[in-house]
Formats: C-alpha cells, sequence, structure tokens
C-alpha cells in the first residue's frame, strides 16, 4: 500500500548500497596489497645501484637467463627470479644472498615485497594463508550476521559490522560481507521491485570493486591502500540516524507499533494515505494438517501454548531439516553457495596472476562483474531465477574448462594470452550473475522469522568454500607446469557444472510472495520437481491455504 519502491524505499536503498562498496573493497584488496610483483635476484657486486629496469648487459654474467617462456630476448623478466650463478667457472647456482630486486611500475611496495617473502615455499604459504585468514573472518560474520540480525535486526548488525570492519583495517576478524543490507532491500520493497532490489544492490558492489582499482593505482603502497579501505566504513556511523529497521522484521517478532509508525512514516514520504484503522498482525504458523506435517505439530494445535511454540518455530531455523523437503532444499542451496563463493573468489584473486598490467586485468575483472550482475537483472525476471542461475553456471563452466587449451596448447611467448583474459572474464561473467540469483533466490525460499538466518547460514556454507580460494589460485606456485597454470580454472569449471546440473532441483520463486510461514516454505519445496507448474501457481496454492487455515482458526475459537 506505500508503494513498491517510493522515495522512501529508494532512500533507504542508497543507504544500503553504500555497504556493498565498503564490503567490496574489503573483499578485493588482498589483490594487490598482497601482489607479489616481478622479481629477480640482487647482484651483489653491484650493491643498490641495480634496479629492475638497468641494462641487462650489466647482470646477465650474474642473473642466469630463463630456459623458456621468454618473449622478448633481454628484457628484465627473462631472468630467473631466484637465481645467481655461481661463478668460478661452473654450471651451478646459488640463492639470492643480497636480497631481491622488484619491478616497481605497478606498485612503490606491496607486503611481500618490503618484507622479501618471495623465493621461499613457506613464505609463499604464509601469504596464502593470510589471505585465509581473511575469509575465515568473513565465515565467522556470515554466520554470526545471520543470527544476530534474527535476534536484534537487520539494522544495528549492518551498523555494527560496518563499523568494525573499519577498525579492524584488514577486516581479518569480522565479515567483509554483512549481509544484513540483502535482506534489508528486498523485505521493504515490494514484490514488484524486489528482482530490482534484491540485484541492482550488487552493482554497486561492482562499482566499489572499479573504484578501488583507481585508488589501488593512486597510492600504489600497501599500507595507505590499507589506511583507505579501513577508513571508508567508519563513515558507517552517520547510518545509525539515516537508516530504519526492516518493518518485515520489525511485524515478526511482535513489534507493531513500532512497525507500524514506520510504514505511515514511509507512507508519507512517499505521498500515500493509509487508512487511520490500519492493522498489523504477525505471520502465524498454518495450522492445517499436510502430509508433511509432523506429529509434533498435531499436538502444537491442541496445546495452550501452541502461539509460542510457533513463534519459536518462525526463528528458529532448524525447523527446515525437520522435513525431507524443505531440508533438500535447503541443503542444495548450501551446495550452490559453496561452489560459487569458491569460484568466484578464486578467479577474483587470481585476476592479479593474469597476464598484462594488473590495474587493466583487475578493471576488466570489476567489469565482467558490473555485467554478471546485469545478465540476473535482465533475465531472472522474464526466464525465472531457476533458468538463469543454471544457465550462469553453464557459461561459466564451459569457458572455465576452455582455458586448459590455451595453457596447455597455446604459443611459450603468449600470444594467445587475450583468449586466456577473455575466457577467464566470461568465466567471471557467469559466476557473478549465478552469485547475484544465489543472494534474491535464497531470501525467496525461507519464511521471514529465519530468512535473515538462511541467507547468513548459506553464505556460510560459501565461505566455507572460500577457504579453498587462496590455494586455489595460488596452485600455479606449487605445480610449476603448463598444466598446474590451467589446473585452478579448470577445477572451478567442472564444480560450476555441477552446481549446475544440482541447481535445476530447487524451486522456482519468481513472481510469488515471500513466504511468511515454516508451511508456506514446506509448501514451496513441495514443487520443486514440478517444472510444469507455473511459479505463480505456488504463490497462488499458499495463499489460498493461507486463507484456509485462519478461517479454521476462527472457526475454532467460536
Amino acid at each position: 500500500k506505500i508503494g513498491s519502491f517510493g522515495r522512501f524505499q529508494k532512500i533507504q536503498y542508497l543507504l544500503a548500497c553504500f555497504a556493498a562498496v565498503c564490503c567490496s573493497w574489503a573483499a578485493i584488496v588482498p589483490v594487490y596489497i598482497l601482489n607479489v610483483p616481478k622479481h629477480r635476484c640482487r647482484v651483489p657486486r653491484l650493491g643498490p645501484a641495480d634496479h629492475w629496469g638497468i641494462n641487462s648487459s650489466l647482470i646477465e654474467a650474474d642473473v642466469p637467463l630463463k630456459k623458456s617462456g621468454c618473449a622478448v630476448p633481454g628484457a628484465a623478466d627473462c631472468f630467473e627470479a631466484c637465481r645467481l650463478n655461481g661463478g668460478n667457472g661452473t654450471n651451478s647456482t646459488t640463492g639470492c644472498s643480497a636480497g631481491f630486486v622488484f619491478d616497481k611500475s605497478e606498485f612503490i611496495d606491496t607486503f611481500p615485497s618490503e618484507l622479501n617473502y618471495v623465493c621461499d615455499a613457506g613464505r609463499e604459504v604464509l601469504v596464502t594463508t593470510l589471505v585465509q585468514s581473511q575469509l575465515i573472518g568473513v565465515l565467522i560474520g556470515a554466520w554470526m550476521s545471520g543470527i544476530l540480525s534474527d535476534r536484534f535486526g537487520r539494522k544495528p548488525v549492518l551498523i555494527g559490522s560496518m563499523l568494525l570492519m573499519g577498525l579492524s583495517g584488514l577486516a581479518s576478524t569480522v565479515s567483509s560481507d554483512p549481509y544484513s543490507f540483502w535482506c534489508f532491500g528486498i523485505e521493504f520493497i515490494g514484490p514488484q521491485a524486489r528482482i530490482h532490489a534484491g540485484i541492482v544492490i550488487q552493482y554497486a558492489y561492482a562499482v566499489g570493486l572499479i573504484l578501488l582499482v583507481g585508488v589501488a593505482h593512486l597510492l600504489r603502497y600497501w599500507r595507505w591502500l590499507n589506511i583507505a579501505v579501513g577508513a571508508l566504513p567508519l563513515f558507517s556511523i552517520l547510518l545509525i540516524w539515516l537508516l530504519v529497521e526492516s518493518p518485515r522484521w520489525l511485524i515478526s517478532r511482535g513489534r507493531l507499533a513500532e512497525a507500524e509508525a514506520l510504514i505511515r512514516k514511509a507512507a508519507k514520504v512517499n505521498g500515500v494515505e493509509l487508512p487511520t484503522d490500519l492493522e498489523l498482525r504477525p505471520p502465524s504458523e498454518n495450522v492445517s494438517k499436510t502430509p508433511d506435517s509432523e506429529s509434533a505439530d498435531d499436538s502444537d494445535r491442541s496445546s495452550p501454548t501452541s502461539s509460542a511454540t510457533k513463534s519459536s518455530e518462525q526463528t528458529s531455523f532448524l525447523r527446515v531439516f525437520t522435513n525431507k523437503q524443505t531440508a533438500l532444499m535447503t541443503m542444495n542451496m548450501f551446495l550452490q553457495w559453496w561452489v560459487i563463493a569458491l569460484v568466484y573468489y578464486g578467479l577474483s584473486l587470481s585476476s592479479g596472476n593474469l597476464p598484462g598490467d594488473i590495474y587493466l586485468t583487475s578493471f576488466l575483472n570489476a567489469l565482467a562483474e558490473l555485467i554478471g550482475y546485469v545478465v540476473p537483472h535482465a533475465l531472472a525476471g522474464r526466464l525465472g531465477r531457476r533458468v538463469t542461475h543454471a544457465g550462469s553456471m553453464f557459461l561459466a563452466a564451459a569457458a572455465l574448462c576452455s582455458t586448459i587449451f590455451v595453457e596447455l596448447f597455446g604459443p611459450a611467448d603468449g600470444g594467445l594470452d587475450w583468449l586466456l583474459v577473455t575466457l577467464a572474464m566470461l568465466g567471471k561473467i557467469g559466476i557473478t550473475s549465478a552469485f547475484g540469483v544465489a543472494y534474491l533466490w535464497t531470501a525467496e525460499m525461507f519464511h521471514t522469522g529465519v530468512r535473515q538466518m538462511a541467507v547468513g547460514s548459506s553464505s556460510t556454507a560459501g565461505r566455507a568454500g572460500t577457504l579453498l580460494a587462496p590455494f586455489l589460485a595460488d596452485m600455479r606456485k606449487f605445480i610449476a607446469s603448463s598444466f598446474g597454470a590451467a589446473l585452478p580454472l579448470l577445477i572451478s569449471g567442472c564444480l560450476a557444472l555441477l552446481a549446475g546440473l544440482t541447481s535445476l532441483l530447487l524451486p522456482e520463486t519468481l513472481g510469488i510472495e515471500l513466504p511468511e510461514t515454516l508451511e508456506d516454505c514446506r509448501r514451496l519445496a513441495a514443487w520443486r520437481s514440478r517444472a510444469t507448474v507455473e511459479p505463480q501457481d505456488v504463490g497462488k496454492e499458499i495463499k489460498e491455504q493461507q486463507a484456509v487455515d485462519e478461517n479454521a482458526n476462527r472457526d475454532s475459537a467460536v
């Protein structure tokens, strides 16, 4: 009645987009601050005078040449990175006793170059583990944000996680993805605009990545960049006065007076008149007997404490596992998130490993992500969530699996580097599209009482997958061959294919009302295998059954 996407919702939505920009910076900044620039051993006899661009004739007697992969003979990157000639007329080589010389064309210094964390397997693993430590924080934050948001509300958890993210600098101990704003976005907006709210906010995330490329190019020193990334979320303290709580969450918690005041405020800003006798009622669990109802439900209906039990059901995410259909639906969605997050972060973190300038490849990577979000925005409202999601996964699988042919059979001089980058970008578009649908699709499958926790739990499953992403991205460091370079993308492609096939078993949610109760969620899950049924029919059945249940409640009360 207050409008699907009026002025009030737009203001709140833009505030949530600020959170998305901050999250994108915190998530991808390791690509820059932990980048390992091109390097070689410092020639001891030259001392401080030795630098990356020095005339090759001055060092060719001291630094051995690479055996292959040199496009321009005599160029700086044609020399071995970690060895010096042994001298004394022998063919032996030694380590870099005098330190290293780094290519300063892209960065003044990064964390590995400043501390000489190169040419040492133990130190290289440590750098990879630093990225993993951040992702462990993301996993913990995703789990905690779901629990805390359903208990204390979307607003305080969103603002709190943003402030913690800023204060923690690298955000290695808190979530770099406060999922409150996703549920906030769709819960405050009507069904007609829900597809836009669920995906457009991710445009802000992609725009944040593009902005980060510019900031990283401007600063070029990892400490300065780290300070900039940590300072931005601190501005979220202003959201205390600007952001409002989700009205759906307030209603689900029985705080009807606050919800009504908020709805009337939104209506006033949107220029909509509401009736003076507006009545809000918290959603109640269905009480009709269904084939999938547990015996415990029957006892609840005859118990004087049934209302308390229903309220408990509403806020207990574990209840979805008491029914086979909702349990399978939930586990399938967990699998989708696990694969998507692993592949997505693997591609994002390996963007610095792609051939070419890191700022150009990072910009293309961010642009591919933006395009990836446009795809579900354009298609999910027409083709449905399921078809769009599965198609995106199949695109990613085809593109990523194809890269193995370029790596294994392409020319050693890098003549097909453009094709490798193109295929990687197509893979990023596909997996990003699937990510864009997953947020919206997950939130639409679960009822209001546990919706935020469902998104948070699904995200936790995904973040468990991201723990492997740093090692997947750096696999080429540990398997020194063309196959080792191709293996990360090949593994990602195979996983995307598996997830795409299993996603076809999930229910379609296009055009249906958001489930309000656990029974609504069960009915939706029961339609997962009925591909010939229009999704609108699912919503119609849910509404009709809710009306029957309400009439039954009134009759029993009389």
